[in-house]
């Protein structure tokens, strides 16, 4: 079983009984490395992710990405000061405005000094919604396991967008802004030429485990468009919609078999599938067309889709984008675009497709295991579904726990006794952190590709079986 959730992996500068402690020779390679307390080495198994492991994307991510991100909401606010004024700020309150522009940019400022000189996370102190609950889990993590560095990988960048997004929660003038609002709609703009060619492939199909499984292996795919807003993913998508088959080599294991079975039972009293969404734009809409198909195949009588709370890792759905895509279809310029925005509209309208209530369980630090007794209602909710798409990196991460797991290891011991129905993961990898792979697979594997966990170039379309479960 994986540590738990509070815990660290490494405490002290020294393993656990699982982690050879010869491993844990100290290189330090530059002054950052040697004042942090950066050991340089890669995760080792059964240990959380982290940024304390040089040679881990954990710090990769920490030490080049996460700034970035943060220097570019700075840069962002900075130049659209007067546009974001004019838009929230009534006239007689537009000099109020403007300095409270000043002290969230350098609120944002601080979070990123913070994030780089490896500081403790700081609780939160506003009106924010799910403050009790953020600040209980600060309190109970280890002295050793509270900094940017020090804690796991993805309690860092939970935390670091939590924070970021209160300082416009808390604001006076701005409280419904989104950093990221511009980002998530050009993306979705850009990629009209793929959503016009997505929807002409997917208007016949057969209700067989062979078309279902092209559409979950279209759906897989899609996350790879976090990853770049280039020309390079629009080509990678008329690429797999011309040959489905062509990316079937870099799918590192492909349950379309199962889920398939799970979802035409029809001896199950269940009949609604629920949809844990990760980002906007493309990928959205191809969830979208996924869920379409198990509506119009009889597979399910009605999707609920769970969106993110607030802003999250730049791309992520919120309930802002969801109708914003929805509308945005709906009302194109291109007679097919519109046609199927339309559809989706009437499906909302006749509850095929359902928004599901918000929950600040989805933008909090925890794994999922700790859903029952956090956020016991939602977890009820799941357990009454058929199956549970968890879609994206960070969903599987959480499921998981964040350890770095034998790749081969079976899934349903890295749950922490999460089942609360049959659930699959559609994931593309971009991290360290999987597990359910065949024997030979990673060997391969590092022969021909040593980044192949970090690239996003390999997918899994993994199931577990519920139905034997009554839930933990």
């Amino acid at each position: 079983m994986e540590p738990e959730g509070g815990e660290c992996a490494i405490k002290d500068g020294a393993a656990d009984s699982k982690v050879d402690d010869q491993s844990f020779v100290k290189v330090f390679k530059s002054e950052f490395d040697a004042k942090y307390n950066i050991v340089d080495i890669q995760t080792p198994l059964n240990a959380f992710m982290s940024g304390q492991f040089k040679r881990s994307y954990a710090y990769f991510n920490l030490r080049n990405l996460l700034p970035v991100v943060l220097t570019k909401v700075i840069d962002s606010l900075t130049k659209d000061k007067g546009e974001l004024v004019a838009q929230f700020a009534p006239t007689q309150f537009v000099q109020n405005a403007r300095e409270e522009l000043k002290i969230i940019i350098g609120l944002i400022s601080r979070l990123k000094y913070e994030l780089q000189t490896d500081k403790p996370f700081q609780k939160f102190t506003g009106d924010e919604i799910d403050r009790e609950s953020w600040n209980s889990f600060i309190s109970h993590l280890p002295n050793d396991g509270r900094t940017f560095y020090q804690a796991c990988w993805m309690h860092t960048q939970c935390y670091m967008y939590r924070k970021l997004y209160s300082f416009v929660e808390n604001s006076i003038f701005i409280k419904q802004f989104d950093y990221f609002g511009k980002i998530k709609e050009h993306a979705l703009i850009s990629c009209q030429e793929d959503i016009l060619s997505l929807v002409k492939y997917t208007r016949r199909t057969e209700n067989s485990v062979e078309m279902f499984n092209e559409m979950l292996k279209i759906d897989l795919w899609s996350n790879r468009n976090d990853l770049s807003e280039n020309e390079h993913a629009r080509l990678f998508n008329m690429r797999v919609l011309e040959d489905v088959s062509v990316t079937d080599g870099h799918i590192l294991a492909n349950n379309a078999s199962e889920i398939w079975d799970c979802l035409s039972n029809k001896k199950t009293n269940k009949q609604h599938v629920d949809f844990v969404l990760d980002n906007a734009g493309y990928e959205l809409f191809t969830d979208f067309i996924l869920a379409e198909y198990i509506i119009e195949k009889g597979l399910a009588s009605k999707v609920r889709f769970h969106v993110k709370a607030c802003p999250w890792f730049v791309t992520n759905v919120t309930q802002r984008d969801f109708h914003m895509t929805l509308q945005y279809l709906s009302k194109h310029s291109d007679y097919i675009i519109s046609l199927i925005g339309n559809k989706f509209l009437q499906f909302m309208d006749e509850g095929k497709f359902e928004l599901a209530p918000v929950s600040y369980f989805w933008t909090g630090p925890h794994a999922f295991h700790y859903m029952k007794t956090l956020e016991p209602e939602l977890y009820r909710t799941l357990q009454q579904s058929k199956l549970i798409i968890f879609k994206g990196d960070l969903n599987y991460r959480k499921l998981l726990s964040d350890v770095c797991w034998e790749p081969t290891q079976d899934m349903r011991t890295c749950l922490g006794g999460f089942i609360p129905s049959s659930f699959c993961t559609v994931r593309t990898i971009k991290a360290e952190v999987i597990c359910g792979l065949s024997e030979g697979v990673i060997e391969n594997l590092k022969l021909r590709d040593p980044n192949w966990m970090l690239t996003g170039n390999y997918g899994t379309i993994q199931f577990v079986d519920g139905s034997r479960e009554f839930g933990y």
